[in-house]
């Protein structure tokens, strides 16, 4: 490049750093690209010192592009990858004492841990965030934060917290006129009651959310209210109503691609289908179900769905099929450290090995479940 008579040769510097692996456009770049051009003169011999101008500085990535580099593996499930820029967008908000900006990195790492099955950390996580996000007083973001919470608690059991955010989350979302907000709240507060048994109290709160998210045409939303809608119907004693909800999120499930509430409404209705001894009609349904939970390498559900496979193979008679279903299952209970299931799916394996006549495999298994109950959680 020539400027006058002085020749200016560009030169581009990019720092990267390759740390965590070129898995993504973004990843390992920590600082923009910046240009120096090399001033040098005509008269000047080879070799001689030359004049360096620089145009710009580097500057480290700030908290925002920091989560957005993280919502971009994040969308793509690249978790491991996310939680380092959350991470690091927390300590950059911190830094500058941006509490907003404090409380969304620390939902989204909150949501990581979730999502990673790592419940003390995402509760950690997500308890610092709400009271920050109270102060701050943004009704969305801290109702949307509760909705987490409250998830996060019922998993470990805490019930009653939970029904605390789910409640103070369906508050915040009435008074920010958030229908899809408030139609979730609804959702969560009406499964968990359901869990409970509380179904007069659950069935009028997740009508109404269906209701609301079929006023919106959000599909997503009406195939988690036909869900658990007909989960309540089903403890309330009215098959023949649940299966009908069941079969209408099947559908939307279907036509929506949805993997995931395919496969667990497919369950649901294996379920039905093993009550009213339809064998032959389970097993094509659960089968279509292992498929799905594999293609989304859940191996949780995947297990408990070849336990299903290997019960109603033992229904059907089928014991030798039914013993291979039960032990496929029980490799993935140990493999996932579930000593309660993996003592539920022993009972199984047993009971079919009693089945065919295998009385000394069966009396083994019987003695390995009572050990594995007896020995002390480690």
């Amino acid at each position: 490049m020539y400027h006058g008579h002085v020749m200016v040769p560009w030169i581009i510097l990019m720092m990267l750093s390759w740390s965590e692996g070129p898995a993504g456009l973004w990843d390992g770049l920590d600082h923009p690209v910046f240009m120096l051009p090399v001033v040098s003169r005509p008269d000047q011999p080879p070799g001689a010192p030359v004049t360096v101008r620089r145009e710009s500085l580097p500057r480290t990535l700030d908290g925002d592009e920091l989560l957005k580099i993280g919502d971009l593996h994040e969308v793509q499930n690249h978790l491991q990858e996310a939680l380092p820029y959350y991470q690091r967008a927390l300590a950059a908000f911190r830094a500058k004492k941006d509490r907003r900006g404090e409380a969304a990195a620390l939902v989204r790492i909150g949501s990581i841990h979730e999502r990673q099955g790592s419940h003390a950390e995402a509760l950690a996580a997500l308890d610092a965030a709400v009271p920050i996000l109270a102060t701050v007083g943004e009704d969305r973001p801290h109702a949307h934060a509760l909705l987490k919470l409250g998830r996060i608690l019922e998993s470990l059991g805490r019930m009653a917290e939970a029904q605390e955010a789910y409640d103070h989350a369906r508050t915040l979302f009435q008074r920010s006129h958030d229908r899809k907000g408030y139609a979730e709240s609804l959702i969560r507060l009406g499964s968990l009651w359901t869990a409970q048994d509380r179904v007069a109290e659950a069935l009028p709160i997740l009508q109404t959310a269906l209701i609301d998210s079929r006023d919106r045409q959000d599909a997503a939303q009406q195939m988690a209210a036909l869900t658990v809608t007909g989960d309540a119907r089903i403890r309330a004693g009215e098959p023949g109503v649940a299966r009908t909800l069941y079969e209408e999120g099947l559908q939307l499930a279907e036509a929506q691609r949805d993997v995931r509430a395919e496969a667990d409404v497919r369950i649901r209705l294996v379920r039905l289908l093993f009550n009213e001894a339809r064998y032959a009609e389970g097993l094509k349904m659960a089968q279509r179900a292992l498929a799905l939970y594999q293609s989304l390498r859940d191996r949780s559900q995947e297990a408990d769905t070849l336990s299903l496979l290997g019960s109603l193979q033992q229904a059907e008679g089928n014991t030798t099929l039914a013993a291979e279903h039960h032990e496929r299952a029980l490799t993935l209970y140990r493999a996932l450290r579930d000593r309660m299931r993996e003592a539920a799916s022993l009972a199984n394996l047993a009971a079919a090995y009693e089945t065919s006549g295998s009385l000394k495999e069966a009396q083994e298994t019987q003695q390995k479940v009572i050990f594995l109950l007896q020995s002390p959680v480690q």
